[in-house]
């Protein structure tokens, strides 16, 4: 009988686990801008350039929302992924946010070569020309923003997010984000954007709850 009460003790706390955390949740609005047509290719070769700005998708999806405070954890044991693929001349994602220690793909879907260059605090990474098919890679270990670019095709043009922090996510294309799992404690929640720049607030979570908290810039 005591065995029995003892698993079923042990089921309950598997099945219902703690819920001790909480929900952060939002919108973010952003001024409307305008972008012209792209103009059509002639010359379609492998190793073809570009005459023009590459067209960024815009919209709040752009826009990374991440939390600082005393209570985060940042398990630097983890490993973590990411990719940024090369397709339609364009960096997919247009903004990327990753943890430090994230090793991040670099793969090219286009059918022509394409490379993957930046310049941070001064140190100058180069991933080198690459045809479809292939992937390269880079880690990235140190907070700040990176500035991802190709040599081949100047217009091209990303940003990737290095943050500290596990606590960030980005929105929808319609503004919405969700953040789950969050400790109980007060935290800076900022929202940053690579062309409207950053805005921050003070939250104080509770336990089990849900708090809103909305951004326009």
């Amino acid at each position: 009988m005591h065995h029995f009460i003892f698993y079923t003790f042990l089921m309950m706390l598997f099945i219902c686990p703690s819920t001790e955390s909480a929900t952060l949740t939002g919108t973010v609005q952003l001024p409307k801008t305008e972008q012209t047509a792209r103009p059509k290719r002639y010359y379609m070769g492998p190793y073809r350039s570009s005459r023009h700005t590459t067209m960024i998708p815009e919209g709040p999806q752009n826009t990374v929302i991440y939390l600082k405070g005393n209570t985060i954890s940042s398990d630097t044991t983890q490993k973590h992924t990411a990719t940024m693929i090369q397709q339609d001349e364009m960096f997919v994602p247009y903004v990327l946010p990753v943890q430090t220690g994230t090793a991040i793909s670099f793969p090219n879907e286009d059918d022509f070569y394409h490379n993957v260059f930046s310049v941070m605090s001064g140190e100058r990474f180069d991933l080198g020309r690459y045809a479809k098919g292939e992937t390269t890679y880079q880690t990235f270990d140190k907070p700040g923003v990176v500035v991802v670019r190709c040599e081949i095709h100047p217009g091209m043009k990303a940003y990737i997010l290095i943050l500290d922090t596990p606590l960030f996510t980005v929105p929808s294309k319609t503004g919405e984000y969700t953040l789950t799992n969050i400790p109980s404690g007060t935290y800076e929640i900022f929202a940053w954007h690579p062309d409207h720049g950053t805005q921050s607030q003070t939250i104080t979570v509770i336990e089990n709850s849900t708090l809103i908290t909305n951004f326009s810039f």
